[in-house]
């Protein structure tokens, strides 16, 4: 397992949230301090946006497949919130993706 990079705060403690890939491809986000972690997704590249989701508190991470259109994640992927359709921080960068013409949104 080795160290990719910082993607974020800890809900819990407020300390670093680090991405970790393991040797079978897997990664994962795990807090440094309190051990908080949970899954991310396997492939696709993913970005850090400097927000936080509204409702779990998360870094909000942006996820980008080859020629999908980009999706947001949390502690999971943002789609299967049942508040994604009110989340102004999503809409927010959505409306700076479409500026951007960032593959999907536009």
């Amino acid at each position: 397992m080795r160290e990719i990079e910082e993607i974020g705060d800890c809900p819990k403690c407020e300390c670093s949230i680090m991405m970790y890939k393991t040797s079978s491809y897997k990664r994962f986000a795990k807090c440094e301090i309190c051990g908080n972690s949970y899954p991310l997704p396997k492939r696709g590249n993913i970005e850090e946006t400097g927000k936080k989701c509204p409702v779990r508190s998360f870094p909000l991470l942006l996820v980008q497949k080859g020629n999908r259109k980009a999706y947001f994640w949390t502690d999971r992927p943002c789609f299967t919130c049942q508040y994604i359709d009110k989340c102004k921080v999503v809409k927010e960068l959505q409306e700076e993706f479409k500026d951007l013409k960032v593959y999907g949104y536009g």
